[in-house]
Order: structure tokens, then C-alpha cells, then sequence
């Protein structure tokens, strides 16, 4: 993947963030680690565009492609881990 593309998939990730407000169950905890370390570590592991970002129950949903195929993801914002993956119709 190119430089640019994991500058606009960080972009998208960040404007996805910011332009939804964030209601009192939905805070980031405290030693969450920056979105951008996610997104590049997702990138990374062979999920990308990453087209969508929401924090949903202080977890990251990510909607994301990976081998063509869009995904849905459940990313914990302090280790970046994926907790689950499924098919995103």
C-alpha cells in the first residue's frame, strides 16, 4: 500500500471519529492507544481501505477490506487487538 493510501485511510478514520459526538458511555479509557497507531497497525496486517471508524461500546468498530472482501471488525482501543471479524454485507 502506498504512502498516500495510509494517508487518506487515516484521513477517513479521523474524520469518521471527530464528526460523530461521543455520548458519556461512549469514552475512549484513559491509556487508550491513538487511533492513528490502530489504523496503521490494521493497515499492516493486510486490512485496508479502511473505509468507516466508530467507537461503539468503548470499542472500535472498523469497517475495512481484506482480500476483497469488506469486513467488519471489533478493535479494543487499549491494545489494538481484534476481538472479532466478520463479513460486512
Amino acid at each position: 500500500m502506498s504512502n498516500k493510501n495510509t494517508i487518506a485511510s487515516f484521513l477517513l478514520a479521523s474524520a469518521a471519529f471527530f464528526a460523530a459526538p461521543l455520548g458519556a458511555s461512549e469514552r475512549l479509557p484513559s491509556d487508550a492507544r491513538p487511533l492513528s497507531q490502530i489504523v496503521a497497525e490494521l493497515e499492516r496486517q493486510g486490512y485496508a481501505p479502511i473505509v468507516e471508524v466508530d467507537l461503539d461500546d468503548g470499542r472500535w468498530e472498523v469497517e475495512a477490506y481484506r482480500e476483497g472482501r469488506k469486513v467488519e471488525l471489533k478493535v479494543d482501543p487499549r491494545s489494538g487487538a481484534v476481538l472479532s471479524e466478520r463479513a460486512d454485507d
